[in-house]
């Protein structure tokens, strides 16, 4: 047998988590988190091979290990010290077991090449930061649309959103998104998928929602993903349908991830937009070939019985119709995550 078919927990967590230079995992118990870490040394070690940079949020599991190969001190658990470490290219704070932002942006002046390069510089896998980085996004697309080059100056108005956008950046530093998803005796798993539209920009947001077996409810961001509209202008409930095949491929995207870890027992995909609805309830063939495409696409991943039934007619979405934009710098993206949908669920 290869080492691999050997070790039960090694191999689930192996496939996934196990990469050149690092390994990650995750267990729901200390005791199962005690067994993988065994599995996987004893593992490693015949091929001659030695973990080192040790992290865990539980300092329990890291009491075995020599100091000099953990990347946590002992003093790091009670608040004298901080440590962060990069987990796929995501900080990640073992102590708060919270993934966090440290974006540098210098005052530059605005371009089209400074922008580009800033937005570069902001790595966002999971879309955390979606509400913040559309806005750079659609001011790029603007510039581009005013046929500024690259090294010109841009109109004041630009430079102005441009200022305020910098500004922004200051409140990554005091965001923190939960990285656990469970807990304790969890009886249910919901998702919750949202989509929005305006006519700037249109995205998607996933939710899991986890209820307990005694009446506690509990709601954690898993990722989002959010698109400027075309150059070409097209209306408004086309926008809408985009959005919501982005919501589609990303509630695919996640469900393909986290099935074998989850058992979801219900999954809901919500769109304020009624045209949409109305769109996805009939048979593609109805309509013309744009909405037929993406109306087939979507019914041909998820059943619109049961993902496409609910618009949110009563919940107040936006600020300014645009969702995906942050409006003020006192508004922090948490906040806008947390009020804009959490309270929904």
């Amino acid at each position: 047998m290869t080492g691999v078919q050997t070790f039960v927990i090694t191999q689930r967590n192996a496939p996934a988590g196990l990469k050149p230079a690092t390994a990650g995992t995750a267990s729901r118990t200390l005791d199962e988190a005690l067994e993988a870490k065994a599995q996987i040394i004893e593992l490693l070690e015949l091929g001659h091979f030695q973990l080192r940079k040790w992290a865990s949020n539980i300092p329990e599991l890291l009491s075995d290990i020599p100091q000099e190969e953990c990347l946590l001190s002992s003093k790091t658990f009670t608040g004298h010290d901080s440590c962060s470490l990069k987990v796929l290219g995501l900080k990640w704070e073992p102590t708060t077991d919270t993934f966090s932002f440290d974006v540098k942006s210098s005052i530059r002046p605005c371009t089209k090449r400074v922008i580009l390069s800033e937005i570069a510089k902001i790595f966002d896998p999971l879309g955390f930061l979606a509400p913040l980085t559309i806005k750079a996004k659609c001011l790029l697309q603007r510039l581009w649309l005013l046929g500024i080059d690259w090294d010109s100056d841009p109109p004041e108005d630009v430079n102005s959103v441009w200022e305020t956008f910098c500004n922004q950046l200051s409140i990554l530093k005091d965001l923190r998104i939960p990285r656990c998803m469970t807990i304790n005796n969890t009886l249910t798993y919901e998702l919750h998928g949202f989509c929005d539209s305006s006519e700037l920009a249109y995205g998607a947001v996933i939710y899991i929602r986890v209820s307990t077996a005694d009446g506690l409810t509990q709601t954690r961001l898993v990722c989002a993903k959010a698109r400027v509209a075309p150059i070409k202008k097209i209306s408004l409930p086309r926008l809408e349908l985009c959005a919501a095949v982005l919501l589609t491929n990303l509630a695919k995207f996640v469900l393909d991830t986290y099935l074998t870890k989850l058992t979801l027992h219900a999954i809901y995909l919500w769109s304020d937009s009624t045209v949409v609805l109305s769109w996805l309830r009939s048979h593609s063939s109805r309509w013309t070939t744009f909405v037929a495409n993406r109306v087939g696409h979507i019914q041909d991943i998820f059943s619109t019985e049961t993902c496409f039934s609910h618009s949110l007619t009563n919940i107040e979405l936006n600020r300014s119709r645009d969702t995906l934009l942050i409006q003020s710098a006192h508004v922090r993206i948490s906040q806008l995550w947390n009020q804009v949908y959490c309270a929904a669920l």
